[in-house]
């Protein structure tokens, strides 16, 4: 996953546990590979307020993992990497929630096409931004050429 500091190890053979094993309990995963609040703002370079920020508005939750401690799963990390994408070329958090609203399970027609125009609105202006940009970096290229 790309944008993700994972420090996780390598799983080993003897780590795997079969599907016909049905007699064993799983072992319970270090605390470093349980995707906990703390793991997870670690792993993305985000403080924990900013997590519990991005619940609140419904983009990620987490859910009752094991020994009741509450864990996100992949699909919040995915999710974390594509806010943090959008913050850095300065779309705010309701540019950004549509789409993450459409791409969850149950989501009706209205809220597919509202994010689908969401989504048009935020290529258009972003395209201009690019266009400004690139008309930028053209004169500095010109009077400062690298």
């Amino acid at each position: 996953m790309t944008g993700c500091k994972k420090s996780f190890s390598a799983v080993t053979g003897a780590d795997v546990i079969s599907m016909a094993d049905r007699g064993s309990v799983l072992p319970q995963p270090p605390e470093s590979m349980v995707l906990t609040i703390g793991n997870v703002a670690k792993m993305f370079n985000v403080s924990q307020l900013v997590l519990r920020f991005y619940e609140l508005r419904g983009l990620i939750r987490r859910r009752e993992g094991m020994g009741g401690v509450r864990v996100y799963s992949w699909t919040d990390c995915s999710r974390i990497v594509f806010i943090n994408k959008c913050r850095k070329v300065g779309l705010s958090l309701s540019d950004i929630a549509p789409i993450i609203a459409a791409a969850g399970k149950n989501v009706s027609a209205q809220d597919m096409r509202r994010a689908q125009e969401a989504c048009v609105d935020l290529v258009k202006r972003l395209e201009g931004q690019r266009k400004v940009i690139d008309g930028v970096l053209a004169e500095i290229a010109h009077i400062y050429p690298v």
